[in-house]
């Protein structure tokens, strides 16, 4: 390997160069006083210096001079910049002197040695949210899966107990939600948009497309009821609830088949019937998604919904088609950053031997009653044993 091989790229302004060394300066700003016959001094520190930073940039090939003109340019014009470095990574600059070296015996290249000191108060840079790119990641799930659903053109026979199929799996979502602990406005409101796709069935399976938009629907108002309706959700009921539903993605309530055996053994029947019970699953594992993007007040919660979201993604992909496929991997990736970000480390924890009152242990650990409980899942609580958490 050569020095030419050795050599990385920076990057100063958007006009990439070749380096292959540097040299950082800092230091203390000290002034040292000596007094007349004393061997002793006083030394006073007046801060730190600023930062600098020592760059070799070289030019190599036949239009190096002119590349190297160029670079001298921008560093003339440039102001404070980020200049970012293989080694030293991004910083934000301001080039302070410059020295070029070249000869005929170096043939065909050139050394710009720079002297960088630090460009003062960096421009401000808009952080990203992390749930809202989660939210996003999962509309964008959502709109793949609506686009993705089609049904192969079936006879009025095969329609029709499609159809009566269908309805017989929406009773059984129906009967899921009911189970489920929601709010009883919020599972009110779940229900009955339910109801309105099965009484609209017939209508909607005429066009595909609306039908996959009404259980899109449905995935919303299961996801966001709660922020729609203002309703106060604990941590441990919006973790059972995901958990009903993920599970009921997964594995669906079974139903008696159409008893037209011809119809329901046709290859287009079990094509269409397989689509259906894939958007079916999707939808509820988007609006587990929805759901579970929220603030938690304990990781055992936040923990048990995302194990639960991303265990029905996974077990879903392998029969995702590639635009659903890559939109689910995105979204999985993104519920992932946003709720592992919750700082949720307990402060406080105890071995607790004789039961006592959870009042009394939420008093002694600083919290609120209702807190502990829902923090440590407690089910009695004027019995309260084990290790708790505060």
């Amino acid at each position: 390997m050569s020095w030419l091989d050795r050599l990385s790229k920076a990057d100063f302004d958007g006009f990439e160069f070749l380096t292959e060394s540097h040299d950082a300066k800092s230091g203390e700003r000290l002034v040292i006083h000596e007094f007349p016959h004393s061997d002793e001094v006083e030394v006073e520190a007046f801060g730190k210096k600023a930062d600098g930073w020592h760059i070799n940039a070289y030019f190599i090939g036949e239009n190096y001079d002119l590349e190297a003109n160029g670079f001298t340019a921008k560093l003339a014009s440039s102001g404070k910049v980020w200049l970012n470095h293989p080694w030293l990574g991004q910083l934000w600059v301001r080039a302070h002197d410059w020295t070029r070296s070249e000869s005929n015996d170096k043939g065909g290249y050139c050394v710009v040695s720079i002297d960088f000191v630090p460009g003062g108060r960096a421009p401000y840079a808009p952080t990203v949210d992390k749930v809202d790119v989660a939210y996003s990641r999962v509309r964008e799930l959502h709109t793949a899966i609506v686009d993705d659903f089609a049904l192969e053109p079936m006879s009025n026979d095969g329609l029709n107990a499609f159809i009566a199929d269908i309805s017989q799996h929406l009773e059984g979502l129906r009967n899921v939600i009911s189970l489920t602990t929601l709010p009883l406005t919020w599972a009110n409101q779940v229900l009955n948009v339910i109801g309105g796709v099965k009484t609209d069935i017939n209508v909607l399976m005429q066009v595909p497309g609306q039908y996959a938009a009404a259980l899109g629907s449905f995935a919303d108002v299961l996801g966001f009821g709660a922020d729609a309706l203002d309703e106060d959700v604990s941590s441990s009921t919006r973790a059972r609830a995901v958990a009903r539903i993920t599970s009921t993605a997964i594995n669906p309530p079974a139903i008696e088949a159409s008893a037209n055996t011809a119809v329901t053994v046709s290859a287009t029947y079990k094509i269409n019937t397989a689509r259906e019970a894939a958007l079916r699953s999707q939808m509820l594992v988007v609006s587990a998604a929805q759901l579970g993007l929220a603030d938690y007040d304990n990781a055992n919660s936040r923990d048990a919904v995302l194990s639960n979201v991303l265990t029905a993604i996974d077990a879903l992909l392998p029969k995702m088609n590639d635009a659903v496929f890559q939109a689910a991997v995105s979204a999985r990736t993104a519920l992932i950053d946003a709720l592992l970000d919750q700082d949720l480390s307990p402060q406080i924890i105890r071995d607790i031997a004789n039961p006592l009152p959870s009042v009394l242990l939420a008093h002694q650990m600083g919290i609120d009653e209702a807190v502990f409980i829902a923090q440590n899942g407690v089910r009695h609580p004027l019995f309260v044993v084990g290790r708790v958490y505060g």
